[in-house]
């Protein structure tokens, strides 16, 4: 076997190793037509745009209609697989049939997207605040609500934390309370940290509709309507995500708009972050190879001391330790879509939840190290928004992103081994009983 025809950038690391021709198990010719057509609509569209949408501190709100149009959002809100009725609301982007599509598509999808710069923080809501409607949401809801989101009509998000509940998501507080009449839910309660929350016209929200814990946690679709506030959290990094502060104040919420049973939030929680962990982890690795390109080239062309950059061993041996931990993270998170694939959703929960936890810590902490050595490696220029050194700087404002959101790390740290430890346990029993 030879190697096939090389795609995108040369420089070393710059692209996933099947990219260069190498031969993988993963991909199909399905997978490089999406690749292919990704990366020509991606720098037609939206590569040059990211600056001009820094400097306004936010993303034109046309361009989600393009992104919708382009078929974007199906494929985006469905994850690994894509139910076969949602393209009657919306068609996936280079023609994929649905019935193709896989956790690998998934991959390059958001691969493409994230080197495109900051397009991806449009989609963040939709991401993470679609899935449990897709998989707990009545045939009513589904009916109401998916064609507004999938055509681009109307937005998502998700609205778990709280100002003073994180990751301990068990002890959130915003309540929901019924009616006399039992039409209605009143919510009351602050959520914090709500991405895309700006322009959000749905709320994915965890409530209290029982007790404390997470037995008394249920989840409302809640429409924007009087008595909700929101107000933007302006933070460094991802600052076009529009990080929103949001108030529910007697909102009144019909029960037909109760996501799945009651007292179930917390699992629906659970379960919905396997698919956002595993998505950190996807723009995490192409952050790091886009800095990794550009401080390769940067380092081939600039002199010091007499010699290029690369021509010194001090700035080899980076390169050489950035690429061994980008390597690993990225053969790790292909084997974790690759069991995704293999397994139900809920069996995917209760195997993969601590694994998806730790690929997370690590895509963050390999992102930070690879942000410390390429902005080293560009010296001032690294520190620059603009010129050669602009995705460099992006990217160390950035990583701050890909370490809290979705857990932070040493609470998945702890989570991973918790779970770890349970399914050996699990694992002990069935063995003796063989």
């Amino acid at each position: 076997m030879s190697l096939a025809k090389p795609f995108g950038s040369t420089t070393p690391w710059a692209e996933p190793t099947w990219y260069t021709g190498r031969p993988s198990p993963y991909y199909t010719d399905s997978h490089r037509k999406l690749r292919d057509h990704l990366r020509r609509w991606v720098d037609d569209s939206f590569a040059s745009g990211s600056e001009e949408w820094e400097a306004a501190g936010a993303v034109p709100p046309e361009l989600y209609q393009k992104c919708a149009d382009a078929g974007l959002l199906v494929p985006i809100a469905a994850g690994k697989t894509i139910p076969p009725d949602w393209t009657r609301h919306g068609g996936i982007i280079a023609g994929i049939p649905a019935a193709d599509w896989d956790g690998f598509h998934d991959f390059i999808l958001w691969d493409e997207l994230t080197r495109g710069g900051n397009i991806a923080n449009l989609f963040i809501g939709l991401v993470v605040g679609a899935p449990p409607l897709r998989y707990f949401g009545s045939d009513f809801l589904k009916g109401e609500v998916l064609p507004e989101v999938l055509s681009g009509q109307k937005r998502i998000c998700l609205a778990i934390t709280e100002p003073a509940a994180g990751s301990d998501v068990r002890n959130i507080t915003t309540t929901a309370e019924k009616t006399a009449d039992g039409k209605h839910y009143i919510v009351n309660g602050e959520k914090k940290w709500i991405t895309n929350g700006m322009f959000s016209d749905y709320f994915m929200t965890a409530v209290r509709t029982g007790g404390p814990g997470a037995a008394g946690i249920s989840m409302l679709l809640i429409p924007r309507s009087a008595g909700i506030r929101t107000r933007k959290i302006d933070i460094g990094a991802g600052s076009l995500s529009a990080t929103t502060y949001v108030i529910f104040e007697d909102v009144r919420v019909p029960c037909e708009y109760l996501v799945g049973e009651e007292g179930m939030g917390f699992m629906y929680t659970m379960t919905n972050f396997n698919h956002e962990r595993l998505w950190i982890a996807f723009q995490a690795l192409r952050g790091c190879r886009a800095s990794m390109m550009d401080a390769m080239e940067w380092a081939q062309k600039r002199e010091a001391f007499g010699q290029t950059l690369i021509s010194q061993p001090v700035v080899r041996w980076k390169f050489g330790n950035m690429a061994r931990k980008v390597e690993a993270l990225h053969a790790w998170t292909e084997q974790v879509v690759y069991e995704l694939g293999q397994l139900d959703d809920l069996e995917a929960a209760r195997v993969l939840g601590g694994v998806t936890a730790l690929l997370k810590v690590e895509a963050g902490i390999v992102s930070q190290y690879v942000s410390n050595e390429t902005v080293k490696i560009f010296g001032g220029l690294g520190l620059t928004k603009t010129g050669q050194g602009a995705r460099v700087e992006a990217f160390s404002r950035a990583v701050k992103g890909f370490i809290v959101p979705g857990g932070s790390e040493d609470v998945l740290i702890d989570l991973g081994v918790r779970e770890a430890l349970k399914l050996s346990r699990q694992q002990a029993k069935v063995q003796s009983k063989m």
